[in-house]
């Protein structure tokens, strides 16, 4: 009996000592370690980089969290929602500053003892390692899983969203070679006009081989000029041998004139 009350009594006291060191865990505080990433440059240096940490609202065991009433503001429950809040809180005055860490040459730091809230981490002094964007944290964390939320946990480690001092320039897409752009196809010329055959006036005559038939009156549009020349030379002769004819008509005249005039006056 005494052996049973004596193991009864050191159950109990293993249990007191476990839950006074739960309390004492839980009094010292929650942890926040920052790693920050590698960045796709040639040269980066993580040490140096400075992040200042201000508690923003309250956070329970439980989960419960609400940002101070002087934001006038409501914690969202999605990541780009944060994400804008943080951006949002880095331009209130008056924040509650709790501390300051910085990253040594592997780009690590970490906040001790800290109590539970929701804290807002601004990172400073981060030229030579790349741009990071404030976040914020809540201590202590519960992670939605599949099969519900997981949590509390006290001792957060965080990887910050970072990117390159200068990103490369995205390059364009290729063209789809599968569907090339057609070739412009060159316009069709315009076939000439067919000449208009002459109508003869009169049936044509069929000519024997090696015969000349001068009563055909088939014309050849080449021989149309020259038909016309020669009416016109034919013309102008006829005109000039007028003119020739009628001058020597007056010179006889005039010549019979004067021989009567002379007899006359002889």
């Amino acid at each position: 009996m005494k052996k049973r009350k004596k193991t009864l009594w050191n159950i109990c006291s293993i249990m007191v000592i476990m839950m006074l060191a739960l309390t004492s865990i839980k009094a010292a505080g929650g942890t926040i370690e920052i790693n920050l990433k590698d960045l796709p440059q040639t040269e980066i240096e993580k040490a140096g980089v400075t992040f200042t940490m201000y508690k923003v609202g309250t956070m329970s065991d439980d989960g419960k969290a609400d940002l101070y009433e002087t934001y006038d503001m409501s914690l969202p429950d999605t990541a780009e929602g944060l994400q804008k809040l943080a951006e949002e809180l880095v331009e209130q005055p008056g924040k509650e500053k709790v501390g300051k860490q910085v990253s040594d040459e592997k780009g690590y730091l970490s906040f001790h003892n800290v109590e539970n809230g929701i804290y807002l981490l601004v990172p400073s002094d981060m030229e030579r390692y790349g741009k990071v964007a404030p976040f914020i944290v809540t201590l202590p964390m519960y992670e939605d899983m599949d099969d519900g939320y997981q949590g509390p946990s006290y001792h957060l480690q965080i990887e910050p969203k970072a990117s390159p001092n200068n990103e490369p320039e995205k390059p364009n897409p290729p063209v789809d070679p599968d569907e090339p752009t057609p070739p412009i196809e060159p316009e069709k010329p315009t076939p000439p006009e067919k000449p208009e055959e002459p109508t003869p006036d009169h049936p044509m005559t069929p000519v024997r081989p090696g015969t000349s038939d001068t009563s055909t009156t088939t014309t050849n549009k080449n021989e149309e000029p020259k038909k016309d020349m020669t009416l016109t030379q034919t013309s102008d002769t006829s005109r000039t041998g007028l003119y020739a004819l009628l001058v020597m008509l007056s010179g006889l005249g005039m010549y019979i004139a004067y021989s009567k005039y002379k007899k006359g006056v002889s």
